[in-house]
């Protein structure tokens, strides 16, 4: 998939270590994310989300990307394709810094992420979110998602599944 696929209007890289920082900064202007979803996120955290991937796939099926307006950071997509299988992209995280919230961008980019998935050739994409966060929950069923029926118990919380065709 070209990365210059995932945005029409933002600049789109992949985010190393050397973004740690700007990463941490986008991170912490989201704390009703972290009520719901701990543990608050760390400099530690953010390398190994960087470059974990869930069995049986590789750095290669992982998009660790950043949407940048010039220099600055403003939303960033953790997004496994081919997973769970061949036919869907799974979102493990997609945050919009909280200066660009409730104007849109969000949904912008993320129906540009949509077209570029379906153009790549995938059907599907599927995510989750921590049960009670009211905020994710809308911001997902506004674009589309449904609720799948499957939930899944994470340390300290448990994840609704929701799921939509591209």
């Amino acid at each position: 998939m070209d990365l210059a696929d995932l945005s029409s209007k933002y600049k789109v890289r992949r985010l190393v270590t050397s973004d740690t920082e700007e990463i941490l900064k986008l991170s912490l202007s989201n704390p009703i994310f972290y009520k719901y979803c701990p543990p608050v996120i760390t400099r530690p955290v953010i390398r190994h989300d960087m470059t974990v991937v869930p069995p049986h796939k590789t750095t290669d099926d992982k998009y660790y990307v950043g949407f940048f307006d010039g220099d600055k950071l403003i939303a960033m997509l953790d997004l496994i394709v081919k997973y769970p299988d061949e036919i869907t992209a799974w979102v493990g995280l997609f945050m919009v810094d909280s200066q660009y919230q409730g104007k849109g961008i969000g949904t912008e980019i993320f129906n540009d992420i949509m077209s570029a998935l379906k153009k790549s050739g995938l059907k599907q994409i599927e995510l989750a979110y921590a049960k009670g966060n009211k905020q994710s929950k809308h911001f997902w069923v506004k674009n589309g998602f449904f609720e799948t029926g499957n939930e899944a118990q994470e340390p300290g919380y448990t994840a609704i599944v929701m799921g939509r065709l591209l």
